[in-house]
């Protein structure tokens, strides 16, 4: 903060008048102290959020996730995608931008299915029928088979004793 006394006189130098005084304040950085993220709850959905706790002596706060081309007052930002984020604040003013560290959501990832292989029953009404799914997974802990529409699930990834049917 700085206080200034303004003073005013004609070009000849005389005739000086005391003006007022005025005072100059700088802003005030605002302050992130949390950025807390919560990640999609699965494939291909956009449920994940993130959470900018911040604070300014100045008063009220704009909140952004993309590095300040778009700014909203809450500090919540919901539907989130996976992705990269860059959270900024700035005062209420449009003054003094602080940057926090790049949020990075990531959403499960889903199995690929490589092949299925099966072989039919080798008789009638027999229940020899088998169906062998190989599948990768990027990360542990793997991957789970189902057979009956995602009602029952099984570590491996043969299905045996099965009579004809799709």
């Amino acid at each position: 903060m700085r206080t200034l006394v303004l003073y005013v006189r004609n070009a000849g130098g005389s005739c000086q008048v005391t003006g007022q005084i005025v005072t100059l304040t700088n802003k005030v950085l605002p302050v992130i102290t949390n950025v807390a993220a919560t990640n999609p709850t699965n494939c291909n959905v956009q449920d994940g959020s993130i959470i900018i706790t911040a604070s300014s002596a100045q008063g009220s706060i704009e909140y952004s996730i993309d590095g300040g081309a778009t700014w909203q007052p809450s500090k919540v930002f919901s539907g989130l995608a996976a992705g990269t984020y860059n959270p900024v604040v700035r005062n209420i003013d449009g003054t003094c931008d602080v940057t926090a560290t790049p949020v990075i959501i990531t959403a499960p990832v889903a199995p690929i299915i490589d092949n299925v292989a099966s072989s039919n029953p080798t008789n009638c009404n027999s229940n020899d029928g088998q169906i062998s799914i190989a599948a990768t997974f990027a990360v542990t802990p793997g991957v789970q088979f189902s057979i009956d529409g995602g009602i029952n699930w099984q570590a491996s990834n043969t299905f045996s004793g099965l009579s004809a049917g799709t």
